[in-house]
């Protein structure tokens, strides 16, 4: 970027206190001077100093002009303390625009003339303006726009998107919105990473971890693997309506806690196609976890649903935003005749990738998951794969999600 103020000789603007003329006499004109026009007032002279007013135009319209000593100015000029664009002919230029100035440089006019910093949108694409120099950026950046949030800026001036280096770390700004993506799991060109709280992305080791899920009817945690890491353990939830507590939720999170474990929740959604209830259920749910931020929160759809799957599936997407939104890894859990009969499990993988938590249960009493017995099923991360014999359900985390919000 050019690190440079703009230059002194910039005059221009318009402001609320600006003072229209009284009407002109025959006697003020526009006279040819040299390669411009200098204005004659009404009594034939020429007022000195800088002057913005609304006179008449060249082409005998009337419109805003900013002269000095009336030699009208044109290009990007200063006018009590902001900055606007006028036309060669010297008339303000009123409609949104991306332009080159006197100097060769590139900025973005409003559609009141004013030039333009921060983000800005031209043509389909968004482009960053400095809001000192308003010059468009022209090297990559990292930068904090008008409303706060933070973006990444290419050697173009353009917002990126994607996964891109800065300074030696690697972040991933999403592509529908620009932003930088935060305590979660992306996927890019095959692998898999965590952003921390930072965005900064770090590579998911490979390899599978085991852990249970758990409810009021398992007071204790169990170890039946002798390998688990990882626990989940059911806040309450909604049915018919109705929103209950778990009441062994603290205690599985602290005994999950002092084993060193990785602990997590889920909630049972029983909302159907209602996002009224799903909205009043996380809302008193999501601010009572007691797990860190990026953890896993995981509505149970098992039971509910309407006879509308594409209802369904936008109360399903719905509660997964209000949970991202919060600041947790949303999922969604549920056993596949289920989830195919009433969900369009195309849209919740195409919003959240790697978010399913599907059950199907393997014969036998192992404590090892039979991959023949894997539900097929794309966008699984967890797979619940026994209930061994009823007295706990036994689940491999096949993608790392558990280490969200762990590190």
């Amino acid at each position: 970027m050019k690190k440079r103020k703009l230059k002194q000789a910039m005059v221009a603007g318009i402001m609320a206190g600006a003072v229209l003329l009284a009407p002109l006499t025959a006697s003020a004109d526009w006279q040819k001077s040299g390669n411009t026009y200098t204005y004659h007032e009404q009594n034939g002279k020429v007022a000195k100093g800088r002057q913005y007013r609304y006179l008449p135009k060249i082409e005998q319209q009337k419109a805003w002009y900013l002269t000095q000593d009336g030699q009208l100015l044109t290009g990007v000029q200063k006018w009590q303390g902001d900055y606007w664009f006028f036309n060669q002919d010297g008339s303000l230029h009123t409609e949104r625009d991306y332009v080159q100035s006197q100097w060769g440089d590139w900025y973005m006019i409003g559609d009141n003339g004013q030039v333009l910093s921060g983000v800005q949108q031209w043509m389909g694409s968004y482009y960053y303006f400095d809001p000192v120099t308003y010059l468009k950026l022209d090297h990559q950046d990292y930068v904090k726009s008008q409303w706060g949030d933070w973006y990444m800026v290419g050697a173009d001036g353009k917002l990126m998107t994607g996964l891109v280096d800065w300074q030696g770390q690697k972040y991933y700004f999403d592509p529908s919105t620009y932003l930088k993506v935060t305590n979660t799991d992306v996927t890019v060109g095959g692998t898999t990473y965590h952003a921390d709280t930072n965005g900064v992305l770090t590579p998911k080791q490979a390899g599978r971890s085991y852990g249970g899920d758990y409810s009021k009817y398992q007071p204790s945690l169990y170890n039946n693997t002798g390998q688990d890491q990882f626990g989940i353990t059911q806040m309450g939830g909604n049915q018919n309506g109705y929103i209950y507590d778990q009441s062994t939720y603290t205690s599985h999170i602290n005994q999950g806690q002092q084993r060193g474990w990785r602990m997590h929740q889920y909630i049972w959604d029983q909302t159907g196609s209602n996002q009224y209830q799903t909205q009043q259920m996380l809302n008193y749910f999501l601010s009572k976890i007691k797990t860190p931020y990026g953890s896993i929160v995981a509505l149970d759809y098992e039971a509910g649903a309407s006879d509308d799957v594409e209802a369904n599936t936008d109360n399903i997407l719905f509660g997964m935003r209000m949970i991202k939104q919060a600041g947790f890894t949303p999922m969604l859990y549920s056993y596949k005749p289920y989830l195919l009969a009433h969900v369009d499990l195309d849209r919740i993988n195409a919003e959240f990738p790697n978010s399913l938590w599907d059950a199907s249960y393997q014969s036998g009493l192992s404590v090892w998951p039979d991959y023949n017995a894997f539900p097929a099923l794309s966008n699984t991360a967890i797979w619940q794969y026994s209930d061994y014999g009823g007295q706990q359900d036994l689940n491999v985390d096949l993608t790392g999600i558990t280490h969200n919000g762990y590190k």
